[in-house]
């Protein structure tokens, strides 16, 4: 058998199981599984909503369905885990069988609709469409949509945030197909992230420092001496210049003066004049 043909036969194999399970637990609470094949054996998770249904007294219920699935699909080294649902009403298979139960009841299917969109609403999912689909009113088939909130469409985010189910459930005017899809609004992360605690400090990591902030550093440094240095020259003259206005004949007598004066008019007698 090619590689090809081999992983083809382990998702016909796994898509069976899923439909099996889906088939035997629909009136435990069943929420999905995940399904994984390893070397030992098939790994099986399986969610629900009434966990001790499937387990079962004593575990009577689990040995019973693994032992069911390895005598139908050859199965060896099955194990298999059942883990509670937090909050049903963001689970879109729980929901579908919800409302499949309603309308079998004899609930109509309108408000059963609206009813299963306000607790989704409600649980605190981002949005939620429920689409109804078959022989609603008259004999030709029709659909209704009920729409709440924001459910992307396309793209990475529809596929990481979107949730979606389908169930069919048959009546007596033909069958219904019932189509679910929530968005969850915690799978969305948020642009900003603040701190519980008001008290928390951000970790401030110091990097070692790399040639340009030395070479930035070693020109603010010779900017700083250079200015000041300017700055004690500037100080010194503006000193200077306040002592030279302040004490003008101090610097005047220090000043020397080389030139003489000559007497050339005639000598006059400081005595007494003679007659």
């Amino acid at each position: 058998m090619s590689s090809i043909r081999s992983v083809l036969k382990n998702y016909m194999q796994i898509a069976e199981v899923e439909r099996f399970l889906s088939t035997e637990l629909n009136d435990s609470g069943y929420g999905g599984s995940d399904i994984q094949k390893t070397p030992v054996g098939l790994k099986i998770t399986i969610f629900s909503n009434k966990p001790g249904m499937i387990i079962g007294r004593r575990g009577l219920g689990i040995k019973t369905l693994t032992s069911n699935l390895d005598e139908k699909y050859t199965l060896q080294n099955t194990q298999i885990s059942v883990l509670e649902i937090e909050k049903p009403e963001l689970n879109p298979r729980l929901m579908c069988n919800k409302i499949a139960a309603s309308v079998t009841r004899g609930i109509a299917f309108r408000r059963a609709a609206i009813w299963t969109l306000k607790d989704i609403m409600n649980a605190g999912a981002l949005g939620a469409e429920i689409v109804i689909s078959g022989k609603l009113r008259s004999d030709r088939s029709n659909h209704e949509k009920h729409v709440a909130g924001v459910v992307p469409k396309s793209g990475e985010t529809a596929e990481r945030v979107v949730n979606q189910a389908i169930t069919h459930v048959q009546l007596k005017m033909g069958l219904y197909g019932i189509r679910i899809k929530i968005a969850i609004k915690n799978s969305i992360r948020p642009e900003v992230i603040f701190p519980e605690n008001k008290d928390d400090k951000p970790n401030i990591i110091q990097s070692e420092p790399s040639d340009s902030d030395n070479v930035s550093e070693g020109v603010s440094e010779t900017a700083d001496n250079v200015s000041e240095g300017v700055s004690e020259t500037a100080d010194n003259v503006s000193e200077g210049v306040s002592e030279t206005a302040d004490n003008p004949e101090k610097k005047i007598e220090e000043v020397p003066i080389n030139a003489s004066v000559e007497d050339k008019g005639p000598k006059i007698n400081e005595g007494k004049g003679s007659n």
